[in-house]
């Protein structure tokens, strides 16, 4: 069987996570753990000088607080250098959250199906903070409406990351929570799928222990989700521009929209590739990407056509409401279908 390696982000951990280590390695004595102190502070060296006694516990160190997602990142890149072998790694939280049962659950799984994500589910039916459920259904709503993901707990910590699912993960950006968001845009544009097990849910002293910040970490994270938005106002505001420059020219509607979109394709295109849809795909994406905005376009002409004849004589009008009325069909259709990187299972 090949080797997964369990890997804890952690800042200002607590005696508990000593003694979840310890169980670890009482219930299996050779599995391998790294820990990454992320600039806890000199309060923390005697938790931590623990954490190092522990047998076959390798502890790596930040100067300072770099964030969970630099945590991962820099536990990642250590793991796929000093055990390249492995399968993948298990990530877990430090606070409490995870049960040593649970964390070799995920482990088996991740075994067991060595090319998907595995995530570890709650069921946030009792026992769990406000803040938490409500997140948690928030989120949920929003990761299957904009990634077309379908979870039950977008939030869980606990994760079984195939090695490379590891490669592709060290290249993200983001270094706080959001980069976990980040990580599951990737898996799915470059085809890697999800599973879900189920596992406990455990909350100490209503969640204290999280370094969670309820306001500025969900804003983070939120606008990854919302890039696709933010670049649809982007285009959009050129779109609109050179249409209004063109129907002013006395330019026909159908020209003027094709016109505009033409404007608008090449920016756009880069955004979306870059910045939503983190796809690395090349010149037959492009094409199949220009043909669709044209059939799009040419769609929104014949609507915008009728919409002027039947309902308002208002071009302006007529663009910015069918327009609103597709930009979700545009959205999906090039999440799932143009920038979709298909791999094999």
């Amino acid at each position: 069987m090949s080797e997964i390696v369990c890997l804890f982000p952690s800042f200002r951990p607590t005696e508990m996570f000593c003694r979840l280590l310890e169980t670890l390695r009482e219930m299996e004595a050779s599995i391998p753990i790294v820990v990454v102190d992320d600039g806890s502070g000199a309060a923390y060296t005697e938790i931590f000088n623990k954490v190092r006694s522990i047998h076959g516990v390798t502890l790596l160190r930040n100067a300072v607080n770099l964030g969970k997602g630099a945590a991962l990142k820099h536990g990642m890149n250590y793991i796929l250098v000093e055990h390249p072998e492995t399968t993948g790694v298990v990530t877990a939280d430090a606070d409490g959250q995870h049960s040593a049962q649970d964390i070799f659950k995920v482990r088996d799984e991740l075994h067991k199906h060595p090319n998907f994500t595995i995530l570890g589910a709650r069921d946030f039916i009792k026992g769990v903070p406000f803040r938490s459920r409500l997140g948690n259904i928030t989120s949920r709503y929003a990761y299957r409406v904009l990634l077309g993901i379908k979870l039950s707990d977008t939030q869980t910590g606990l994760r079984g990351i195939p090695k490379r699912l590891m490669a592709s993960s060290l290249q993200i950006h983001a270094n706080r929570y959001e980069f976990e968001t980040e990580q599951l845009i990737i898996a799915k544009s470059e085809g890697v799928p999800t599973r879900e097990v189920a596992i406990q849910t455990i909350y100490f002293d209503g969640n204290r222990a999280s370094h969670f910040n309820p306001v500025l970490d969900s804003f983070r994270i939120y606008f990854v989700l919302l890039r696709y938005a933010l670049t649809g106002i982007a285009t959009a505001l050129i779109d609109l521009l050179a249409f209004f420059v063109l129907t002013n020219s006395h330019v026909p509607v159908f020209g003027a929209n094709m016109g505009a979109r033409a404007c608008a394709l090449w920016v756009q295109f880069l955004l979306l590739k870059k910045y939503v849809f983190k796809s690395k795909s090349g010149l037959v994406t492009f094409a199949v990407y220009v043909a669709y905005v044209f059939f799009s376009g040419y769609v929104s002409s014949v609507m915008q056509g009728e919409f002027t004849e039947y309902v308002a004589q208002s071009p302006m009008l007529a663009k910015v409401s069918v327009e609103l009325v597709i930009w979700i069909f545009n959205f999906m259709f090039l999440r799932d279908i143009v920038f979709r990187r298909w791999s094999e299972r």
